[in-house]
C-alpha cells in the first residue's frame, strides 16, 4: 500500500461550504465511500450546504483529501428531521434545538488513524445546538461503535425512513 500515514498530527482540517474548491472533494470521499451517481451526490451535497448552520469539514493529509463530514441545523421542513419526526413525534426533546450529523466519511486507507475522530470531534465542536443527532445503518457496525464509544445514544433502532429502506439507527448526544 502506498499510504504512509501513520501520524494524526499529520492531518489538516478545512471547512468547506458550497463555493468552495473542498466541496467537490468531499462529494469524492463520498463516492468513494458509498457508490452512486456523480450528479446526484453533488447536488446532495450542494443542496446541505445551503441548509441554516451548514458546518462542513474536509481532512487532508499532504493536501489530499481523505475524510469528509458535515451537517446542519434539524428543523421542521427538511427531510430528514420530518420523517424521525413521524416516529418520534415532533415535540421530542431530542429534535428540539438540534445538529444532524449527515454524513463523516473517511477513504478506507485512513480508517481507524484518528481522521474520522478528528473530523467529528471539529464538528461538534463547532455546531451551535445543544444536541446533535445522526442516523447509520443497523448493519454498519463499525460505524456503531464508533459513535458509541464517542458518547452516542440510542433514540431510534430498527428505523426505515421509508417504506423498503435499510433498517437504521437514529442517536443523539450533547454537544461537545
Amino acid at each position: 500500500m502506498e499510504n504512509a500515514f501513520q501520524d494524526p498530527s499529520a492531518i489538516t482540517l478545512a471547512s468547506f461550504t458550497a463555493p468552495s474548491p473542498y466541496l467537490e472533494d468531499a462529494v469524492q470521499v463520498y463516492l468513494a465511500t458509498w457508490p452512486g451517481d456523480l450528479e446526484k451526490v453533488r447536488a446532495f451535497v450542494a443542496r446541505y450546504a445551503t441548509y441554516p448552520d451548514f458546518r462542513g469539514q474536509v481532512a487532508l493529509v499532504q493536501n489530499r483529501v481523505i475524510g469528509m463530514g458535515f451537517g446542519h441545523r434539524s428543523q421542521a421542513g427538511n427531510w430528514w428531521h420530518d420523517r424521525v419526526a413521524t416516529r418520534l413525534g415532533g415535540e421530542h426533546p431530542a429534535l428540539q434545538d438540534a445538529w444532524v450529523l449527515v454524513e463523516l466519511a473517511v477513504l478506507h486507507e485512513y480508517r481507524s488513524r484518528g481522521v474520522g475522530h478528528a473530523l467529528h470531534q471539529t464538528l461538534l465542536r463547532n455546531q451551535p445546538c445543544p444536541r446533535t443527532l445522526l442516523s447509520t445503518e443497523v448493519s454498519n457496525t463499525g460505524a456503531r461503535r464508533f459513535y458509541e464509544r464517542l458518547g452516542w445514544d440510542y433514540v431510534l433502532t430498527n428505523f426505515q425512513f421509508s417504506e423498503g429502506d435499510q433498517p437504521f439507527v437514529v442517536m443523539s448526544r450533547p454537544a461537545s
